[in-house]
């Protein structure tokens, strides 16, 4: 019995190589496999993988050669259709952005924590990253927090830019236990800056670490907190002036409409849309700056091109190195995919 198994195994490692050769495309989609470490459940599923890897990749190539500015790239979401992605990986509130206006308690803020208001010019560019003020980037994996993500990441900003210590904090714990928002199904930034408020503070990654799925609230917790807040801020909506005044003096959680093909497969360069502002994820503004003007260089593109450094919670092998820089100065109101509707950041 072993040796008819045996000569089936040579036969079907025959018939893949062939197919291999046949289709360039299934050799290339197994090496992006191996590259990400997807494995699927059956070669049906696999197959369906592949199809939708197939178009995606022609999509990629047919882009790249209009030469828009920025590139795309089969990156870890090119097995996904966009339906797909974005059902995954987008989680900016469960309600209405018109709804979300018009709560009251998003217009929270402790007065005597405000800052005095900066009446000197920002300067032309800025990158907290460079400033020690940014963690690594973090993944939420198939998880709708990113709203969880773009608080916490402008709060370890401002607590390292007040006390000197950059320390990682837990988004699980908001993902748990802030039940005004809904964990992985969505939630939003101004909710989580209440949470910590309320909460007198939110503890470290370590000790209540993510796990990218809805828990029980792990009460104990909540007394171990290690950076609190006094308060947040929203900017003036509508105003890439006035988000520019606070990028530079902190890290900015924004929102944006994440949930085009181009986001999903964005590889580099500034990104210039097309986009809309229908609000549908959380990130970070973690400086801005211009392409050609810039000492690190990573602006790409034409020079003299203005663009925001804006953090993502997809992990690093998104994007450019897990960031994307977004066209500043759009002429646009609300900014590029409605970055300049809802900015707010924490107060110390």
């Amino acid at each position: 019995m072993a040796k008819p198994s045996f000569l089936f195994l040579l036969f079907v490692i025959s018939v893949c190589t062939t197919l291999a050769r046949i289709d360039p495309m299934l050799e290339r989609f197994e090496q992006w496999m191996s590259r990400h470490g997807r494995l699927y459940a059956d070669a049906g599923e696999k197959n369906r993988r592949l199809e939708i890897y197939r178009r995606n990749v022609e999509l990629v190539e047919t882009f790249n050669a209009m030469s828009t500015g920025y590139k795309l790239a089969d990156n870890k979401f090119a097995d996904l259709t966009n339906e797909e992605f974005r059902a995954k990986m987008l989680g900016f509130g469960p309600q209405s952005r018109a709804e979300h206006i018009s709560t009251p308690s998003t217009m929270t803020c402790v007065e005597r924590a405000m800052p005095e208001e900066n009446t000197d010019d920002p300067p032309k560019s800025v990158d907290w990253r460079a400033k020690g003020a940014v963690a690594p980037v973090k993944n939420q994996g198939n998880c709708g927090s990113c709203w969880a993500f773009s608080a916490v990441a402008a709060i370890e900003g401002i607590n390292q830019i007040k006390n000197g210590e950059l320390v990682s904090l837990s988004e699980q714990e908001l993902v748990d236990c802030d039940a005004e928002a809904v964990g992985c199904a969505g939630g939003y930034m101004s909710w989580a800056f209440e949470f910590v408020m309320k909460n007198r503070g939110l503890t470290t990654e370590g000790n209540y670490p993510y796990q990218g799925t809805n828990g029980a609230c792990q009460t104990p917790k909540l007394k171990e907190s290690a950076v609190s807040i006094a308060g947040y801020r929203n900017v003036t909506p509508n105003s890439e002036p006035e988000l520019l005044r606070a990028a530079a003096a902190q890290p900015v959680s924004v929102a944006v409409d994440a949930g085009s093909f181009m986001w999903q497969l964005y590889g580099g360069g500034v990104f210039t849309g097309p986009c809309s502002a229908d609000l549908n994820h959380g990130v970070t503004v973690v400086g801005y700056g211009e392409t050609g003007a810039d000492a690190d260089g990573d602006g790409g593109g034409e020079p003299g091109q203005k663009y925001w450094i804006v953090k993502n919670s997809w992990g690093p092998e998104w994007g450019v190195d897990g960031y994307v820089l977004l066209q500043r100065d759009a002429g646009v109101a609300s900014g590029l995919c409605g970055i300049a509707l809802l900015p707010s950041y924490p107060v110390m």
